[in-house]
């Protein structure tokens, strides 16, 4: 009886997950045409690959075996929320008016904003689990999966963005953004070789890492927060299209600390859950112009907007 009950809330996560991404995908094409729409859907195969490579190549997590729909180990409602994350991180780049070469790495920050706050949640829910215990890392979450956040990201932002600039002088190679999840993730592998060899020569290996992931977030976060504040953009309201899912994963995880007693159990995790919603709300203070920037202006549609 406990299994089923347990199976039906991944069932209804799944489905949360699926509605979600079909509201996305309509703001995608009403916003950005077939353009934003290909730049969302081709996230979803990016998300897949990178959680099956992950899993394959460094064997340091597993998804729940609950989960319903899944492509070999991973579960679809993950490559979806995968989707909804970077393509919201994306717009809220171009919303607030950051330049194009530097977009990369404000979507990369906006990106790490939600698994600071929901991963340590996440695995005390049982949705997926890390190879290390729950004592080490940050309270059971290894370093680099924080780093491999933000390389996850840029990767595949880096490449959308060329793609866009390609497009809009050569309007028949928009469709190579299909091919984008393939070089965003030999990016993400990349990044981590220098990361790996820094985290097991000074940092003990899997359970460290800290210092090397914490220097790039401090440099990412600097150079996202000097642009937002220089810019005259801002971003419209957190229960609006596409920012509405990264809204929905703050308050489900939030509630979730609440209902199985994890803030009980370790208040300081309650930190950085509502800070980072807070930090989420507060780009708001930004005076949103009439029309959002575009990345190239009047030519190539936003990712989701």
């Amino acid at each position: 009886m406990l299994a089923r009950v347990a199976r039906t809330g991944y069932v209804l996560l799944e489905i949360a997950a699926l509605s979600l991404f079909a509201l996305a995908m309509r703001f995608a094409y009403r916003t950005g045409g077939r353009q934003g729409l290909v730049e969302l859907l081709s996230a979803v195969p990016f998300g897949l690959l990178l959680e099956q490579g992950d899993i394959a190549i460094f064997g340091s997590y597993a998804y729940n075996q609950l989960f319903f729909l899944k492509v070999g180990a991973v579960p679809i409602a993950i490559a979806l929320v995968w989707a909804m994350v970077i393509n919201s991180s994306m717009f809220m780049s171009d919303a607030i008016g950051i330049p194009s070469r530097l977009a990369p790495i404000s979507d990369a920050t906006f990106t790490i904003v939600l698994d600071l706050s929901v991963d340590a949640i996440a695995i005390r829910e049982g949705l997926w689990h890390w190879n290390i215990p729950l004592d080490q890392g940050l309270f059971g979450v290894p370093a680099g999966n924080f780093y491999g956040w933000l390389f996850v990201a840029l990767g595949f932002s880096a490449w959308t963005r060329l793609v866009r600039r390609s497009g809009a002088r050569r309007p028949k190679t928009s469709w190579l953004q299909w091919l984008v999840p393939f070089p965003a993730y030999l990016t993400l592998l990349a990044a981590f070789v220098p990361f790996i060899v820094v985290q097991d020569t000074f940092f003990g290996g899997r359970t460290g890492g800290f210092p090397p992931f914490l220097l790039t977030l401090f440099s990412f976060g600097f150079v996202t927060a000097r642009q937002a504040l220089r810019s005259r953009g801002g971003v419209p309201s957190p229960w609006s299209m596409p920012l509405l899912p990264r809204l929905a994963i703050h308050l489900y995880f939030l509630a979730t600390g609440v209902f199985l007693g994890v803030f009980e159990r370790l208040p300081i995790l309650l930190g950085p859950s509502l800070g980072m919603l807070v930090l989420e709300l507060s780009l708001r203070r930004f005076v949103t112009p009439p029309r959002p920037h575009l990345d190239p202006p009047l030519l190539v549609p936003r990712i989701g907007g």
